[in-house]
């Protein structure tokens, strides 16, 4: 099990560009909202600190498709794990709530039938549960966008 933080006062050998690891220096100033990540900005806030990258730019894109963020809920006492699971309003959940999941650096898709569907799509790439896009690397947003678009239901009418 490995670390997803770093706390160094060396900024010159551990710059805030590193995405391997959230990069942490004891003399930057906390926030009023830092830790609350039960809320959806609060969460957000949280990734955008911990990513550094094209998240604004992906939630923009997610939120203009219709999808709709939401904080997973803690499971059992673990702790929250960080990273907003994104609703599809036009989708009838019976077996998870989220279309699409949005982390840091990656957004995933977990359900069976939208994995299938984004697999062989440029930049994705699978494990044993989900497919995924990462959103750092170049051309990621624009594939995993196109992915979630892709997999969006439209509302009946």
């Amino acid at each position: 099990m490995g670390a997803d933080r770093f706390i160094t006062n060396n900024k010159r050998n551990f710059p805030p560009t590193i995405m391997e690891i959230q990069v942490t220096y004891p003399a930057d100033p906390a926030g009023p909202d830092d830790g609350d990540i039960s809320t959806v900005k609060g969460m957000f806030d949280e990734l955008v600190h911990r990513g550094r990258g094209p998240l604004r730019e992906v939630e923009a894109a997610l939120r203009e498709m219709g999808y709709v963020p939401d904080v997973p809920e803690r499971r059992g006492g673990k702790p929250r794990e960080v990273y907003l699971g994104w609703a599809d309003p036009a989708r009838d959940y019976t077996n998870g709530k989220h279309t699409l999941s949005l982390d840091s650096r990656t957004i995933w898709f977990s359900h069976l039938a939208d994995q299938r569907e984004v697999r062989d799509m440029p930049g994705a790439y699978s494990t044993g549960s989900y497919v995924a896009f990462r959103i750092y690397e170049s051309g990621g947003v624009a594939h995993a966008t196109a992915a979630a678009r892709k997999v969006k239901r439209h509302p009946r009418v």
